[in-house]
């Protein structure tokens, strides 16, 4: 770029020569623009440069987080991977449900005597999960094992106490078979408490 300037320079130097009607102020106004284009020119060269370097330095912002995208997508697979091979995880679940067929959502229930409570799989032994709220939160539910009849009516009376004053109650279930697999949550019912 400077060698095409000043071969400009020189070309005009050699035509304001050559022409003899050419005042002084009229080669100092060509002297003055030729400058005045040879600044333009190199502060262009130093933007473009530092351009260039931004963009360089934002190549290599853009392949370290490529490369963390790359390595959480990795850790999320190994994760699947394991928890799919782990039979420990497979054992501790069946891959049946369960549903809460007795007592029936809206029903009645008394604070004294536990309702009858019936589930569809043939197992007698389950948890019953009792919450004041029908999702079912981790601070709003308790969790009671269950073998018998007798068992239920034992922990019917914490379940009461656990609902307090709340005059409603929402019940389900997880069923536990003879290999102590647990069954997912069944259908949740809502109990009126008199």
């Amino acid at each position: 770029m400077n060698k095409i300037i000043s071969t400009t320079v020189a070309s005009l130097l050699v035509v304001g020569a050559l022409c003899a009607d050419t005042t002084c102020s009229e080669v100092e106004t060509v002297n003055k623009s030729i400058e005045s284009l040879n600044t333009t020119v190199t502060n262009q060269q130093a933007l473009v440069s530092k351009l260039s370097d931004d963009i360089g330095t934002m190549a290599d912002r853009i392949g370290t987080m490529a490369d963390k995208i790359v390595d959480t997508e990795k850790l999320l697979s190994d994760t699947l991977i394991v928890l799919t091979g782990n039979a420990d995880l497979g054992s501790s679940s069946s891959t049946t449900g369960v549903a809460l067929t007795k007592p029936l959502d809206g029903s009645t229930a008394s604070k004294t005597t536990a309702p009858t409570i019936e589930i569809s799989t043939s197992s007698t032994t389950y948890l019953l999960l009792a919450s004041t709220e029908p999702t079912f939160g981790e601070t709003t539910t308790i969790s009671l094992y269950i073998e018998s009849d007798q068992g239920l009516s034992t922990s019917w009376k914490q379940v009461v106490n656990f609902a307090g004053s709340n005059d409603m109650v929402y019940i389900s279930v997880k069923s536990i078979d003879a290999n102590n697999k647990i069954s997912s949550l069944s259908n949740g019912v809502k109990l009126t408490l008199q």
